[in-house]
């Protein structure tokens, strides 16, 4: 059997770019896609402002978070450089680590930046009850 030579003939004017062109120039365009979404995802973001809490529920929330290890919500007073109320932090609070700067999980936050603060009551899966005769 007599191989022959292959040969195209471009039947319009588009040329490709070479195979060293383009897998370089695949994966900054993927990178460029991902971060031009969370951008937007950025700019979307409008979180409600929750009322002021007063300073007895503040401590009376971080006292029931410590003792009995419960997740805190806390928004802060502070906003952010577009004045947006910034992210909710989420965390169980540890302790002070000034008079007052207050240790939720790894970070430090003015106590007085404080404004609202929701815990969180997550159930154990062991706690849900199970039907005992389901079949029935």
């Amino acid at each position: 059997m007599k191989k022959t030579k292959k040969e195209f003939t471009p039947y319009n004017d588009y040329v490709d770019r070479p195979f060293d062109l383009k897998w370089p120039t695949a994966f900054p365009l993927g990178e460029l896609q991902a971060a031009i979404k969370e951008t937007n995802e950025f700019n979307a973001r409008e979180i409600e402002r929750l009322p002021q809490q007063s300073q007895v529920q503040i401590e009376y929330l971080l006292e029931r978070s410590i003792k009995q290890n419960k997740v805190l919500e806390i928004q802060l007073n502070s906003l952010d450089e577009y004045d947006r109320v910034k992210p909710h932090v989420f965390g169980v609070f540890r302790g002070m680590a000034e008079f007052d700067v207050v240790l939720i999980s790894d970070f430090q936050i003015d106590f007085y930046d404080i404004r609202h603060i929701k815990i969180h009551n997550f159930l154990k899966w062991s706690a849900v009850e199970t039907v005992e005769e389901p079949f029935i």
